[in-house]
């Protein structure tokens, strides 16, 4: 019945609390200053701006009632529909579309990395506090942490770009496959094509490419973003280390790794699972 009741307590905050991000979401759009439909009259002559800025605010239903707009709005968001981009007169979904793939190539693995680096050796730095490892990782996590990560890229490309170890920019060879692609006779329109081109024609080399291309932009990536997992995963080790059961757990004669793996390491995981969630989520929102 205690169960029942907190999940349904739980489910009921989520829903609540999701309305009113949508409501909160909508409200603010509508009471920020300026007007959509002056991105649409640029060079459109005077004598017809009123008439053209009638005819867009009717595309765009501004000119319904408030609650007309809020229920459409729903509608949209329910079925994802995001609308036309102000900024490049297309669908926000092709655009999405196109850019998604490389996004999630990119900012996938950086994060999984990121995640289990940070959470290793921060494990390991707080169970050997003091030691020249701990003061070592401590010292690199806050300074690649504090440091601009386009400094970092630059410097990155500058030192391993520079003599061609690594393309300094994109996501496969574009020279090379167009070749394949023209004496193939493909003609792939968007990168969804161009993969499935590539491991059609040489899986092995399609993969080699990708990662030779990921090398330099994930390891900035991974080094920027790696200090926020240490520092926290390596905090909230300390403050389990100094818990009861980890004291009866050395009494009775486990092992070091025994003690960090199965008794810290886990109880140290709870705090990190929200952490590890919301990265997942920034890289489709954040990106």
């Amino acid at each position: 019945m205690a169960l029942r009741d907190y999940l349904l307590r739980r489910t009921a905050t989520t829903a609540l609390t999701f309305v009113l991000v949508i409501i909160t979401n909508f409200v603010i759009f509508r009471l920020m200053p300026g007007d959509p439909t002056l991105m649409y009259l640029q060079g459109v002559p005077p004598e017809l701006r009123a008439e053209f800025e009638e005819v867009m605010r009717h595309q765009l239903g501004l000119d319904r009632p408030l609650h007309e707009q809020f229920l459409v709005y729903i509608y949209n968001c329910f079925t994802f529909q995001f609308g036309k981009s102000f900024r490049y007169m297309r669908p926000v979904a092709d655009i999405i579309a196109e850019r998604l793939p490389t996004t999630l190539l990119l900012l996938l693995p950086t994060t999984a990395i990121s995640i289990f680096v940070g959470m290793r050796l921060g494990a390991e730095a707080a169970w050997r506090r003091g030691s020249k490892f701990d003061v070592t990782l401590l010292s690199l996590s806050l300074f690649f942490f504090s440091m601009p990560i386009y400094w970092l890229g630059m410097l990155m490309i500058y030192a391993f770009a520079g003599p061609g170890w690594f393309p300094a920019g994109g996501v496969i060879s574009d020279e090379f496959w167009d070749r394949r692609f023209a004496e193939a006779g493909l003609h792939p329109q968007n990168f969804f094509e161009q993969l499935a081109a590539m491991f059609m024609l040489d899986p092995v080399g399609a993969i080699v490419d990708i990662v030779w291309h990921l090398v330099l932009p994930v390891t900035t990536l991974v080094l920027y973003t790696f200090g926020g997992y240490f520092l926290l995963m390596r905090n909230t080790m300390l403050d389990v280390l100094t818990q009861d059961y980890i004291t009866t757990a050395r009494a009775i004669g486990h092992d070091d790794a025994t003690v960090i793996h199965r008794h810290a390491r886990r109880n140290a995981m709870l705090p990190m699972i929200t952490v590890i969630i919301l990265a997942f989520a920034g890289v489709f929102s954040g990106a």
